[in-house]
């Protein structure tokens, strides 16, 4: 209740102070060009020279900004603000108006005292208006009391110690079940593992054989092959004392000479040696019949 009545009284001043102002400027350009000249000595240069040059214009901006600035104070709205927009233009008009120190005329200096003082209180009043909550808390307080909420809030989301033991609890169990099975599972496999080993290698053994049999057996087939069929055009190329002079000729003789070669080992090896023999008599054995193909082709 104090507060409707306490605002209005106090923006009363300056709402009257500002519309005087804004009305009959020139009366306070002298003052206001004064507090321009001392605001450009203070700033560095860069910054003063955006200081207004205009001291009417200034004048009549302050005197509004009061107008303004004291309405809403007076009616309620955004207090807070209002005050300390007041309190800011308040500053250049104390020492424009009231700045009783400049003058050595004894009237002049007291009148200018009284006025010093009377905005010095004035000012105070806007400070104690800027910082009044209301009764409500203020700006600091709910930032630490939201603060404070937000901790009690994750502490109650985040597990007791008592949840936290349980928790380890069942995951020690669940350890330790999944542990023994998989000790068990390894046991059972490592037995199953030494009763076949035997069957297994016996089995292998058995298989490589047979594997190496085939080979031998293909490989004796491909050699009977070879020699129904190229032995007889190659006797009758040698046998041809021009024919064998050609160098095709001479080569698919020394190919099929190295794959008879390779075949006679692979007969006489076993084993793993046997198994690169073959390998490497297929090997040369395609060669001499590609030999064979192109001296046929050279000599028709």
């Amino acid at each position: 209740m104090i507060r409707k009545f306490a605002r209005p009284m106090l923006a009363s001043v300056y709402i009257a102070d500002g519309a005087e102002t804004v009305l009959n400027p020139q009366a306070h350009v002298e003052g206001t060009e004064v507090v321009l000249d001392r605001i450009r000595y203070v700033l560095p240069r860069k910054y003063a020279k955006r200081i207004s040059k205009d001291p009417a214009t200034v004048t009549r901006i302050i005197g509004g900004t009061k107008v303004g600035a004291g309405s809403l104070l007076a009616l309620g709205r955004l207090p807070r603000i209002s005050a300390a927009a007041l309190a800011v233009v308040t500053v250049p008009t104390i020492l424009a108006r009231n700045a009783f120190w400049e003058t050595q005329d004894a009237n002049e200096k007291r009148d200018r005292r009284n006025g010093f003082v009377t905005n010095i209180a004035l000012l105070g009043g806007l400070f104690i208006t800027a910082v009044d909550t209301e009764g409500k808390p203020g700006v600091k307080w709910r930032a630490n009391h939201a603060a404070q909420v937000g901790k009690k809030q994750i502490q109650q989301a985040l597990p007791t110690k008592s949840e936290t033991e349980k928790i380890g609890e069942k995951a020690s169990d669940w350890i330790s079940d999944t542990t023994g099975k998989v000790s068990e599972y390894a046991h059972t496999a490592q037995e199953f593992v030494g009763e076949n080993k035997e069957d297994w290698l016996k089995t292998a053994t058995e298989t490589a054989r047979k594997a190496a049999d085939t080979v031998t057996d293909y490989a004796h087939k491909a050699t009977a092959f070879v020699e129904d069929n190229r032995a007889d055009w190659l006797d009758a190329a040698q046998t041809n004392a021009k024919t064998a002079r050609n160098s095709a000729v001479k080569a698919a003789t020394k190919a099929q000479d190295k794959a008879n070669f390779a075949l006679q080992v692979a007969e006489e090896t076993t084993g793993r040696a046997a198994k690169k023999a073959n390998k490497n008599y297929g090997k040369l054995q395609k060669r001499a019949d590609k030999a064979v193909d192109r001296a046929q082709k050279k000599l028709k």
